[in-house]
């Protein structure tokens, strides 16, 4: 079904765990496929419990989770050690993340931090930097009896929070607005 779409997501689009979730949900339906690497994983045990967004044992449990179910889809750093220097930015994270994209045949970066992920340089490299919204929101239009189900099927999962559709869209339009609101009013046309 995916188009040969490729998706590399920084580490401010692994949590809320929502957005993650959606995001490894359209992989597994063959929506797009992910990739990632260790370099990434390692930021994403950092940054969240740092914040107090997650504790340290639930974000171990999403990367074993990455590692265990997505295990072919690993960029590993021998692949893109060599990259690192000639990525755009000034921030060292985002190009090690550029530098995995690029190596990984990633045709989408998904970021909050555009400006960390210069548009133009990575599309030189055949990478398209965009954030979760935009992202979600294109898919939508190529696939929304798809993302439909994938939707369904998280608010299905989510057995502890026991989340309604309603509110999963609630959840999920803090981070991507656009997205939420084109699922509600294609679900009151439909």
């Amino acid at each position: 079904m995916a188009d040969d779409e490729r998706v590399f997501p920084d580490t401010n689009t692994l949590y809320p765990y929502y957005i993650c979730d959606l995001l490894l949900r359209c992989d597994i339906e063959g929506l797009f496929e992910i990739r990632w690497s260790e370099d990434l994983l390692a930021e994403l045990l950092r940054v969240p419990p740092r914040s107090g967004r997650k504790s340290a044992a639930s974000v171990e449990r999403l990367c074993q989770a990455i590692r265990e179910v997505f295990p072919e889809r690993e960029v590993p750093r021998a692949a893109y050690q060599h990259l690192i220097d000639d990525m755009p930015g000034s921030d060292p994270d985002d190009r090690v993340h550029s530098a995995a994209a690029v190596a990984g045949e990633a045709t989408v970066l998904l970021t909050r931090d555009r400006a960390g992920f210069p548009h133009e340089p990575l599309l030189l490299w055949g990478v398209r930097a965009t954030n979760v919204d935009e992202f979600l929101c294109e898919l939508f239009d190529r696939y929304p009896d798809d993302l439909g189900r994938v939707l369904d099927e998280q608010v299905a999962g989510l057995v502890r929070s026991r989340l309604s559709h309603r509110q999963l869209l609630d959840a999920l339009g803090v981070n991507a607005p656009l997205f939420a609101d084109r699922v509600r009013a294609h679900a009151s046309t439909s």
